[in-house]
């Protein structure tokens, strides 16, 4: 097995993304890289140093976010049966970008992104009923 001074940071990043895990730490003798899922906004990257530790060693925090529903209906990742869907898990959104359309009373509300993100994992199920707050959308800010 690769010693984690080898291994890419992304792929690191990447592994926990698709994990359960809650957090993760890990230390190498160039960083210490400490992973956290939160709901909160937070930075990408915080570098820290360690007052014991030389200065180059970094301390790295990556959060996700989760995109709620805000209304009670039918969420659809398609504006229409045969098209494609908005978002695919990996796209990177801008501020204002459609991500779903939730359908509510026979009115489609198209539901936008408030911020630059990326998307990490798609929540919900096309075409299934979604509750006030029910996680959407899990991204990352860009």
């Amino acid at each position: 097995m690769d010693s984690i001074d080898n291994l890419n940071l992304q792929q690191i990043i990447a592994l926990f993304d698709n994990s359960t895990l809650g957090e993760l730490e890990l230390s190498s003798s160039a960083y210490t890289l400490k992973l956290k899922r939160s709901c909160a906004p937070s930075e990408a990257f915080v570098p820290a140093a360690k007052p014991d530790q030389p200065a180059v060693k970094q301390e790295i925090q990556v959060s996700s976010e989760v995109i709620t529903s805000p209304i009670v209906g039918t969420f659809y990742l398609t504006p229409a049966p045969d098209a494609p869907p908005y978002v695919r898990v990996g796209n990177r959104v801008e501020t204002g970008s459609v991500l779903c359309t939730i359908e509510a009373m026979k009115l489609m509300n198209q539901l936008e992104a408030d911020f630059a993100c990326e998307i990490v994992e798609i929540l919900a199920k096309p075409e299934q009923m979604v509750e006030f707050g029910q996680p959407l959308f899990k991204v990352k800010r860009v």
